[in-house]
């Protein structure tokens, strides 16, 4: 059993922490480290944690071998590099960082340092993404050609912190907090990402946030993607992978159709599962040795990498070289 230690309990700090507490046989939650005690308290003692202001504090306790970083995304590069020089291991809320040397920081310091680092892309751990990577591997889709996703909900209406709709927290829209799992699956499907272009279409300014991102992305392998998020409409979300033969699309996590020419479609309902505890449970698995984390450095630093494109991009109105 892994004790971990979670940084920030917010409404997705708590998620987590649900997620496994009392539940996973590999990794559970032994204290929380927030700013205002009294605040969470309650909070706390429901979820079977301990309290403390002072992250050097647990830093410093030998108890605890994890830490987990649920903070405003501008924090992230110097709590995880903090972990990884206590020699701890580390899962990051996504975005890891929002900039490629950020990423690379965090990277290196947990390889410096010998410890884990996961990256809370939960989204992996659905089955209909494991459908999907099958599929490549078969060939059931000829050669691939290009990636269609999206991905709204109303979570900016109902559930985020203020920091959320502050420009230096979430400077691609909605693309930064939620709609970063289309640019990581993109990545985990398609390989190295070439050049990124994105644009920001919004209403009048006004709070929860109402506006659509739309990357286009190219690969170094020739296929493509476009990728959309909304932020305030409610909950839909959608992966459309098409090759020469085939194409395969996912429907809202739990519905599959695959497409050929001259058939019906073929319609197919995949499991429920818990994929916060299923990527806390790979993450103690990882640090245990049994197996590497699913989500390569390699592909934490272009995911990162492709962000600060999408920034660029939106800044400029240009294709950004990545």
């Amino acid at each position: 059993m892994v004790d971990a230690a979670i940084l920030g309990l917010g409404w997705w700090g708590q998620a987590l922490v649900s997620a496994v507490q009392g539940k996973s046989e590999r990794l559970r939650f032994v204290k929380a480290v927030v700013p205002d005690l009294a605040k969470r308290a309650a909070v706390a003692e429901q979820l079977g944690v301990a309290l403390s202001s002072s992250y050097s504090e647990v830093l410093c306790d030998p108890s605890i071998q994890a830490i987990v970083v649920a903070t405003p995304h501008s924090l992230h590069v110097e709590q995880v590099v903090a972990a990884a020089r206590a020699g701890k291991a580390v899962f990051c809320e996504k975005p890891l960082s929002l900039t490629r040397d950020g990423a690379q920081q965090c990277v290196d310091a947990c390889a410096a340092a010998g410890v884990t680092l996961a990256v809370g892309h939960n989204r992996r751990f659905m089955p209909a993404i494991a459908y999907l990577q099958d599929a490549l591997s078969r060939g059931l889709l000829g050669q691939v050609l290009h990636l269609e996703a999206h991905s709204s909900n109303e979570s900016a209406r109902k559930s985020f912190a203020a920091w959320r709709s502050e420009a230096a927290e979430s400077p691609a829209a909605g693309m930064t907090g939620t709609g970063i799992h289309l640019l990581d699956l993109a990545i985990s499907l398609l390989g190295r990402p070439d050049s990124v272009t994105a644009r920001v279409f919004g209403m009048e300014a006004r709070t929860p946030p109402e506006d659509a991102c739309n990357v286009f992305l190219a690969f170094a392998n020739g296929v493509t993607a476009t990728l959309s998020m909304v932020q305030t409409t409610p909950r839909f979300w959608r992966m459309h992978l098409f090759g020469s033969d085939a194409s395969l699309e996912i429907l809202n996590d739990e519905e599959m159709v695959l497409y050929r020419a001259g058939q019906p479609p073929q319609r197919r309902q995949l499991a429920k599962v818990d994929a916060l505890r299923l990527e806390l449970d790979a993450f103690a698995q990882a640090i245990e040795l049994e197996r590497p984390y699913p989500i390569s450095p390699e592909q934490m630093v272009w995911t990162a990498a492709v962000m600060e494109g999408v920034c660029r991009s939106l800044a400029t109105s240009q294709e950004e070289q990545l």
